[in-house]
């Protein structure tokens, strides 16, 4: 049976391995799915595997055990990952933009192949498109020229010229990497899409006014642009950078992170039961980092540095029944209000930390002293077509129980809140429930009932931009209420239905007839035709008014 695991040593294992990895000291032969080395005859690189094997405390027995999982957790993601392939040919027209010579790099490139322009930086008005297809806005005496290009090695680049894609900065990144970048990216550039968009329960999608915006905003790149005309997102994925700091802020879930959806992160979390998940994003470089890994500690390696947000933190919790520690230098805006949530709710139900965020070796140490055993949060439930509010509101409500753990003012990039609603000024015209995308709004036509769970609104507000009524619906922003009512539908408003004068259909609610007929009968004066249809179902009210013109005459 040919097996689709490699694990490629140089010297003799103190251990066995499971019998689907193929072991082998040849790297250039077969063909696999995932390998513990960079090879070409593999599709997956995990570097946490050796990691792991050089580095962890567990026994034998379950060292063996947890290399199979290492395995199986990257080949869960590459078989559920939404992501797909896409090329773009980059031809070799290159511009060095630099205050001074750079006669030596511009000979260097030509070499290579490449057709080389300088420019001087204070030429240069704007840029735009994207690698394979830049467009170089400069100012020539009082004109201004478009040039085109397929890349730019740019000395000290400003940061709108930085969010294109095929743009390098000698300054940053260095010149012997931006010359390099430049000749691997010329000939078939290949990208990913590395972003899932809804735009279903989009808060910013044909909205009325901006109420959302906030991937646009932490997006460090011009993969996401707004279309304010249109209030639509569009995406250029091969500007994206794949770091995920949009799925992080998104309120809804509108966007999901491809090469790991939802579905694909709560599949790899039922690996960490009984584990310590520790989370490392790709940049971190694994291969550099040794440190000894207490027994139980589980690595969990990850792609996009920024994407995880509180639906994701809280189901690997509810899952491992263990802390998590966040091995990584960078926490992005999304990721750090979820930590900072989920951290304090932990706090008040269990008097202990949930996740420990680490930026060395040193905290690392202290992080695995430090953590704790988490098992009474353990929580499991089927979340198949739940969308990410839901599935927060799911498990967060388990954790609170039948707990008053008081109120979290959240922070600048998760939103959670609630609404009030003066029940006199409501008259259940339901058009705060047609703007609600998420469902926190419903309407029960059972009982004449408007109905709000909490838990689920993002908090966007525009049921308060889209209520007719004056000083009627309010939004309470940023405030998330522990106690079971945040995460039940409550009765916000109730009206009894109106019966046609003429022939006794329920038509409407009493209180939106009375608010119309206060506002039509000063208009209407003395004619009690037009003043009784005003209480009239659609069907009557043409009789009532007809039958009043005929006695007329």
């Amino acid at each position: 049976m040919k097996k689709e695991y490699l694990f490629y040593y140089q010297s003799a294992l103190e251990f066995p391995l499971d019998e689907s990895i193929e072991i082998s000291a040849a790297i250039d032969k077969g063909d696999y799915l995932v390998s513990n080395v960079k090879t070409s005859c593999a599709q997956v690189y995990a570097p946490e595997i050796n990691f792991y094997v050089e580095n962890s405390e567990d026994d034998i027995g379950d060292k063996i055990k947890n290399i199979k999982k290492l395995y199986d957790i990257r080949a869960t993601v590459y078989d559920l990952a939404q992501d797909l392939d896409f090329t773009q040919e980059v031809g070799k027209k290159l511009l060095i933009v630099a205050e001074e010579n750079q006669e030596e790099l511009s000979e260097e490139l030509s070499e290579a192949g490449f057709t080389c322009i300088a420019l001087n930086p204070l030429n240069i008005v704007d840029v735009n498109g994207c690698i394979g297809k830049l467009t170089v806005t400069v100012k020539k005496e009082n004109e201004l020229i478009d040039l085109q290009t397929d890349q730019i090695i740019w000395f000290g680049a400003p940061d709108f010229a930085m969010k294109q894609s095929g743009v390098y900065d000698p300054n940053i990144i260095g010149l012997e990497e931006s010359v390099k970048s430049a000749k691997n990216n010329s000939g078939e550039y290949r990208y990913k899409n590395f972003i899932k968009y809804d735009p279903s329960i989009c808060q910013y999608h044909e909205r009325q006014t901006e109420i959302c915006g906030k991937c646009v905003e932490v997006c460090p790149t011009v993969a996401i642009v707004k279309i304010d005309e249109k209030k639509h997102l569009e995406f250029s994925h091969i500007d994206c950078q794949g770091c995920g700091g949009c799925v992080s802020v998104c309120p809804s879930g509108a966007l999901d992170y491809s090469q790991m959806p939802r579905v694909a992160f709560k599949e790899v979390c039922s690996f960490y039961t009984d584990k310590i998940p520790l989370i490392i994003p790709r940049k971190m470089e694994l291969e550099n980092l040794k440190i000894t890994l207490k027994k139980g500690v589980l690595p969990l390696a990850i792609e996009g540095k920024k994407y995880l947000n509180e639906v994701h933190l809280l189901t690997l919790l509810q899952t491992s029944g263990n802390p998590i520690i966040f091995y990584t230098d960078f926490i992005s805006k999304g990721t750090g209000d979820s930590i900072y949530i989920i951290n304090e709710i932990f706090k008040r139900k269990y008097n202990k930390q949930a996740i420990f965020v680490c930026k060395n070796k040193e905290e690392l140490q202290e992080a695995f002293k430090n953590a704790v055993s988490l098992k009474e949060c353990m929580f499991d439930m089927n979340e198949e077509g739940m969308k990410k509010r839901e599935i927060f509101t799911y498990r967060l409500s388990h954790l609170v129980g039948n707990d008053d753990l008081g109120a979290i003012e959240t922070k600048e990039h998760i939103h959670y809140g609630n609404i009030t609603i003066n029940q006199d000024k409501c008259t259940l015209c339901l058009s705060c429930v047609g703007a609600c995308n998420v469902g926190a709004l419903t309407a029960h036509p059972e009982d004449n009932t408007l109905r709000f769970n909490p838990s689920i609104c993002t908090n966007c507000g525009y049921c308060e931009f889209i209520c007719p009524e004056e000083d009627c619906l309010k939004v309470v922003y940023d405030k998330m209420d522990l106690k079971p009512d945040y995460f039940k539908k409550n009765i916000m408003a109730k009206d009894e239905l109106f019966r046609c004068v003429e022939c006794g259909v329920e038509f409407a609610t009493v209180k939106s007839i009375e608010k119309i007929a206060n506002m039509m009968k000063p208009i209407f004066g003395d004619d009690e035709a037009r003043i009784r249809a005003l209480y009239c179902c659609a069907d009557c009210k043409p009789k009532v008014t007809l039958k009043a013109h005929y006695m007329k005459k």
